[in-house]
């Protein structure tokens, strides 16, 4: 997992688009956060919205 505000892909080099990404944790997906993926190689790089978001979600989960 990534997190970053970034809009280029840099394995592919590629504009990233902005959309709500996946979050896996053991094979199971937890929901969906805001992120930049690659539409080439499906790289997810999530903002720092949805990482806030994501830390918040999983939290909650704990307690």
């Amino acid at each position: 997992m990534s997190v970053n505000n970034i809009t280029v892909c840099p394995h592919c080099n590629l504009d990233m688009e902005l959309k709500m990404a996946p979050y896996e944790k053991d094979g199971v997906t937890v929901g969906d956060f805001e992120a930049y993926v690659c539409p080439n190689c499906g790289r997810i790089f999530y903002t720092n919205k949805g990482y806030e978001e994501l830390n918040k979600f999983t939290m909650k989960k704990k307690n």
